[in-house]
Order: structure tokens, then sequence, then C-alpha cells
């Protein structure tokens, strides 16, 4: 796929010291896009991290024309590496994916279903009551996604949503590339500024039901999560207090 040739879909994967399961996981996902997808680029964001990430990433795409690696220092976060992912992607559609798989690769096709519809943004959903939940995660993390969720719904709304915080998002690249220039929030709570200044921008938004497991070896800290997640929430209520358009 020359440069002159944009493919159809990208798939972004932002990556923070996954060196020691990214090579399944970019096999997984190059089987399922050879097998299913006709035009498609991947996309792998090393976020500065301190393993063989890059390395990992690099060997597994060695000789695939339609992948390549982003790599950078330091550590910036999942939303900056997302958001370089969306701004460096090509395709009409844009799909990213953790790094763990715990949304399956299979789920990008009812995702492009739902786009070619007309919907801008379709937002992977494990609360919602149709999702397929393998694994729950602990305990700790249920009751703090609880809170999470109320505190989100007292500072930037987005009380219609089950899930805002899913690794698995799809996107009409034209209408989400403007949301990300705009975009502030470095770490996890970049998928509420997304959906709140898509929200926002009229955009027309999906949640849909995904198959998910919780992936062992989580990077997320809960108290100093805590502090990050009522830092971001009220920066993005400052931040985007007068952003509103009116399509």
């Amino acid at each position: 796929m020359g440069a002159s040739n944009p493919p159809a879909l990208s798939v972004v994967i932002p990556a923070f010291n996954e060196g020691s399961r990214l090579a399944p996981t970019l096999q997984a996902v190059l089987e399922y896009l050879k097998r299913t997808e006709p035009s498609w680029e991947l996309l792998v964001v090393d976020d500065g991290s301190r393993d063989d990430t890059a390395a990992v990433a690099t060997a597994a795409l060695a000789g695939e024309a339609a992948a390549r690696v982003i790599s950078y220092q330091p550590n910036h976060g999942k939303g900056y590496a997302v958001r370089t992912g969306v701004l460096a992607a090509r395709g009409d559609w844009v799909v990213f994916l953790d790094a763990d798989l715990s949304t399956p690769v299979a789920e990008i096709a009812p995702a492009l279903t739902l786009l070619r519809l007309g919907h801008d943004m379709v937002v992977g959903s494990r609360g919602h009551p149709d999702a397929r939940i393998s694994r729950r995660p602990p305990l700790l993390r249920r009751i703090a996604s609880r809170f999470f969720d109320g505190v989100r719904n007292l500072l930037v709304g987005l009380a219609e949503f089950y899930d805002t915080q899913c690794g698995f998002k799809a996107y009409r690249r034209a209408a989400l590339v403007p949301l990300f220039e705009r975009a502030v929030i470095d770490r996890f709570m970049f998928d509420v500024e997304i959906l709140y200044l898509a929200r926002r921008s009229r955009l027309k938004i999906v949640e849909t039901p995904v198959a998910w497991a919780d992936a062992p070896g989580s990077t997320v800290r809960f108290w100093p999560g805590l502090y990050q997640m009522f830092r971001d929430l009220l920066r993005i209520r400052w931040v985007h207090r007068g952003f509103e358009v009116t399509q």
C-alpha cells in the first residue's frame, strides 16, 4: 500500500512495557486483518516503554509493509499514545485495541458495520447488559469503577453510557481527528475527554456490547489513579467548558 493509496482501516495498539505478551497479540491481529480486511494498516505505539516492547513489536512486524512501530521517550500515558496513533493513521476507519486483547480482535467486524451504517464513533462496552464477560476484574477494581462512574457523571456527565473506559473504540477518522487534535488528556481519562467532545460536537455515537476478559498485569495503581482521575476530569470540564459544535 503506497502513500497515495491510504487503507480503509487503521488499527492502533498503544503499548507500555508489553514486551512479554505483545508478540502473540500482534500475530493474532495480523492474522485477523489478512483474513478479513482487504485494505488495512497496523500501528503499534510504544509509549516510552522501559522494556523491549519496541524491539518485540519491530520483530513481530518485520516484512509487513502495512504495519509500523511508532516509538518515543519518555512515557507520556495511554491517552497520548492513542492520540499519536490516531493522528498518524490514514484509514477512513480507525480502531484502537488494548495490547492485552482483553477485547478480542474479532470485535472489529461488528464495529465497522456500525461505522458504515453512519455512526461516527463506536464505544465498546463491558457494562452493557449484552456484553460477554468471561473473566471479571478483582473486587477492588469493580468498586473503584463504580466510584469512578459516579464522579465522572457528577463532573462531566456521560451518564447515558454504561462504560466509557473499555479499551476498544472505533472511529470515523474525518469526524474524530479534530477532537484528538484538541485533546489535552495524556493518561487514562482520555476516553472520557474524547467522548465528552464527541457528544458536544453532536457526533453520532453508539455504545455496543463486546466480549471481554480481565487481563492480569494492569499497570494502574489505585491511589495515584484516584488522584489523576479527579485532576483530569476537572481539567476536561475546565479546558473544554466553552466547546460546543452544532451540526
